[in-house]
């Protein structure tokens, strides 16, 4: 039996993803996205990912061509970690996929490719930070609720033991 580390994230993800880059991200309207669950906990730098965003290249671009509708492939793949994005509140899950989209830049001018990867600037995190001002410390807060889960679910695979 093969094991996989990833799955197609479902509809009502996607639904959440469209409807957050529809009120916050217009600009982002064109992008070809695949939204993928992560299946297995991963960490960077000592935390736990809650989600990241990748730029596709050209093989992957053409090994997706077929799913889209412009069958151009996907620009990028946005992966969701699903242990978490599966147990918390929308508007966490609305924090989640606005914070990866922050790393998409859109440059009009770049006739080959005009989407690309940036990291969020000054002004991204100020415009966070006020979105984000009714519960400001919400991603610690969803960090430890997916140690908890992840937690839970490494003591449920444990094995019992066993006198024989």
């Amino acid at each position: 039996m093969i094991f996989l580390r990833y799955e197609t994230a479902p509809t009502e993800a996607v639904a959440i993803v469209d409807e957050v880059r529809a009120e916050f991200f217009p600009e982002l309207v064109n992008v070809n996205m695949k939204v993928i669950y992560d299946l297995k906990a991963r960490k960077s730098r000592g935390a736990l990912v809650l989600g990241r965003i990748q730029k596709t290249n050209e093989l992957t671009r053409l090994l997706t061509k077929e799913e889209t509708i412009n069958e151009e492939g996907y620009d990028f793949f946005l992966y969701l970690d699903k242990m978490v994005f599966t147990h918390v509140e929308k508007k966490d899950k609305v924090r989640i996929i606005r914070h990866q989209l922050r790393h998409i830049y859109v440059d009009p001018e770049s006739v080959k490719n005009p989407y690309k990867l940036t990291v969020p600037d000054i002004r991204d995190f100020s415009v966070e930070m006020q979105l984000n001002k009714d519960d400001e410390r919400w991603a610690e807060r969803v960090m430890e609720v997916a140690m908890s889960l992840y937690e839970t679910e490494k003591e449920s695979n444990k094995p019992a033991f066993s006198m024989s």
